[in-house]
């Protein structure tokens, strides 16, 4: 081992060299204070994305999108009426269930990852706001229920078979698990406009169908836990609205007899499934369903015909304000009178003591009104 050794000529060099450890020592603190900087910089965490709540019988199901490189999560909850915010539980888990919430109640919501950082916390931001409520009486809400199925929008795109088991006959895992799949969204991010479902039939996983994506809505309404093979609401999708009222869950009309379209209809035809938002005063329908490229919110045209309907610029608004990037790839919102005269009609029953309710009064809403609550806070 080779010794250094400094040797200096009086006073004046030791100040010198004490000078010059001093600036050595200073430049190197220096360097280590911006390198543990520029590595806490790096180490930044993403705000939880895909946040969901819901409320179901006296409990809310949270979940979100696991954030990458976070040590867990604090979960924040404001009752109405409150001023502020009130952090309630810490959790490693991308999913938590609060027991014996007030029946009747209104909750809103935000999560934020963290992280341990030599012996420091370093927090992401907070997600979006999240606002559920506890039905009175029932399981859920039509509030709930639209919520919920608004979630996946925008980011998740068509797959055929998407939401369907492996043997094609009912639910598959991402339609019997709780809250959306992070790779929904990746794999969305990846899509240019010219996205083909034709090339990803049966990717599953990666995206829910027509069926699976009223399946998944429908489960995540009325579940708190992750659903076994062989449970699950999904269906070819000429099946769903008859196979919901056999379940005692609502009423089911024929195509020839459906005359008007209320919040949280399910209409069903041999080809296809969707949800209904509001109808218009137009005779337009409003409505969210998974149809390539993918989860999105659309309008019909009117009985007649006409194309530039209430619905269709509801639609095209909606898409445009909170799903910009989503529309400038994927910007047609138009559905046709197919979607008027083909379907059979499943309404979920609002009674006390049945699975739904409407406690917002959403059947007697516009859609204008829906869209604006349901998306207020996006």
């Amino acid at each position: 081992m080779h010794k250094i050794v400094i040797r200096t000529n009086g006073k004046k060099d030791n100040i010198k060299l004490l000078a010059w450890l001093l600036f050595l020592g200073m430049s190197i603190l220096f360097l280590w204070r911006n390198q543990e900087e520029a590595f806490c910089a790096s180490a930044v965490l993403r705000r939880p994305e895909g946040f969901l709540a819901n409320g179901v019988n006296d409990q809310i199901v949270l979940s979100w999108e696991p954030v990458k490189k976070a040590d867990g999560y604090e979960i924040f909850e404001k009752t109405a009426g409150e001023d502020s915010y009130k952090k309630i539980k810490v959790t490693a888990s991308v999913k938590t269930v609060l027991s014996h919430k007030t029946r009747g109640s209104q909750y809103s919501y935000k999560v934020r990852a963290y992280r341990l950082i030599s012996g420091r916390i370093k927090y992401g931001a907070f997600s979006k706001i999240c606002e559920t409520e506890v039905a009175e009486n029932n399981v859920s809400t039509l509030k709930n229920f639209l919520t919920i199925a608004l979630k996946p929008v925008g980011s998740t795109m068509y797959i055929w078979g998407g939401g369907w088991n492996k043997e094609d006959n009912g639910a598959g895992a991402d339609a019997l698990r709780i809250g959306v799949n992070p790779a929904w969204r990746s794999f969305a991010a990846r899509q240019t406009s010219a996205y083909n479902y034709r090339n990803t039939r049966f990717k599953s996983g990666y995206g829910l169908d027509c069926s699976g994506f009223v399946g998944w809505t429908v489960y995540n309404t009325l579940h708190t836990k992750k659903g076994k093979a062989g449970e699950g609401y999904v269906d070819k999708a000429k099946n769903l609205a008859k196979n919901y009222a056999r379940n005692g869950w609502g009423s089911f009309k024929r195509a020839s007899q459906v005359k008007e379209y209320c919040a949280g209809d399910i209409m069903s035809s041999s080809g296809h499934v969707y949800i209904v938002i509001g109808e218009c005063v137009d005779g337009s329908v409003v409505l969210v369903h998974s149809s390539p490229a993918g989860v999105q919110i659309c309008g019909t045209t009117t009985p007649s015909g006409k194309k530039n309907s209430k619905a269709v610029r509801l639609a095209r608004s909606a898409m445009k304000k909170y799903y910009p990037s989503w529309y400038r790839k994927y910007p047609d919102c138009v559905r046709n009178t197919s979607y008027l005269n083909d379907y059979n009609q499943f309404r979920w029953s609002v009674k006390e003591g049945e699975i739904m309710e409407d406690s917002d009064g959403y059947r007697n809403k516009s859609p204008k009104y829906i869209l604006e609550d349901l998306l207020k806070g996006k």
